[in-house]
């Protein structure tokens, strides 16, 4: 197990007077049997005059806010207490179907409602296939993200072992370049670099083309050296029947672990933008700035955090 405190601020500077601002932020982290939040919060400079919470379709934690103090600048902060426990995934330790067995019970989700395996998905996880499955705005029919998927899977091989060397494949093959700027799926194909986003929409291509579900997972990973950045993170997630959604990372080249905490998820990276609006002003648009700190913690230090209230 792992203990975090996160910060997430995103500064818009802007080059005139903004009279009034409406916001939608992801940036509380989502609640999963293996993530605890023990606290989140989400402060807004200058104060919203209204402001709400909700879940959107796919469950995850938004805010929306308004604030019609006129403004310069525009701070968001989100600050929370994470703890991730996960078990130990592997190729070995998942279901051995074929990965074209798969993507017939995902056919049968999308056209019936239920696998047609005995299971009985909620009106939700349909959702999730089924849209899973499709295409979307960054994640477009590709023929070479398809190629791609031919050239890994092969027949009759499991679902398991074909995403394991699909996650490793793409990390080797591709140059991850740091930020969060989510580039065309064609660019990134013909130039073989993105960001983790960008590198997660080549992998959903590669899935879907084949008739697998796979969805958009944003979030963050703790760094692996005190000398690397911390920045928003994004991987992928895949519908394993009788295992859940389960989570790889093409830029790290493998099963996500106790390192990566998790935001939210959806069909590709426009659904779980961390934070988007209006404002309205006479001016062009914004300067952004984001700064992420994800601080390991240990286990006197979270205790100390929660019995003294806010960290």
């Amino acid at each position: 197990m792992r203990h975090y405190l996160l910060t997430h601020r995103t500064t818009h500077t802007h080059p005139g007077t903004v009279e009034s601002s409406y916001g939608r932020a992801l940036l509380l982290p989502r609640r999963t049997a293996e993530q605890v939040v023990h606290h989140a919060q989400l402060d807004v400079s200058p104060a919203p005059r209204e402001r709400r919470r909700f879940e959107d379709l796919s469950g995850n934690r938004m805010a929306f806010f308004h604030v019609t103090e006129p403004h310069t600048v525009l701070e968001v902060t989100a600050r929370s207490v994470v703890s991730v426990d996960r078990p130990h995934v592997d190729a070995v330790t998942l279901p051995q179907l074929a990965w074209d067995q798969v993507t017939a019970l995902v056919r049968a989700v999308r056209t019936t409602g239920r696998p047609g395996d005995g299971g009985r998905p909620s009106p939700r996880e349909v959702l999730h296939i089924a849209t899973g499955s499709l295409p979307s705005a960054r994640v477009p029919l590709s023929e070479r993200a398809q190629a791609l998927a031919l050239d890994t899977f092969a027949p009759g091989q499991s679902l398991a072992a074909a995403l394991t060397l699909l996650a490793s494949r793409i990390a080797r093959a591709f140059e991850h370049r740091s930020g969060t700027v989510s580039h065309p799926l064609e660019d990134v194909l013909t130039n073989g670099r993105g960001t983790s986003g960008d590198l997660a929409h080549v992998m959903i291509a590669a899935l879907r083309s084949l008739g697998v579900a796979a969805l958009y997972v944003s979030g963050y990973l703790a760094r692996s050296s005190p000398h690397s950045a911390d920045v928003p993170h994004a991987w992928v997630a895949v519908w394993f029947p009788g295992a859940g959604w389960v989570h790889a990372d093409p830029t790290t080249g493998g099963f996500i672990d106790n390192r990566h905490v998790i935001l939210g998820w959806g069909r590709d990276h426009l659904d779980v933008t961390p934070l988007r609006g209006i404002a309205y002003s006479d001016g062009s648009g914004p300067a952004i700035d984001v700064e992420v700190d994800l601080r390991t913690l240990g286990s006197e230090d979270l205790a100390a955090i929660l019995h003294g209230g806010e960290p």
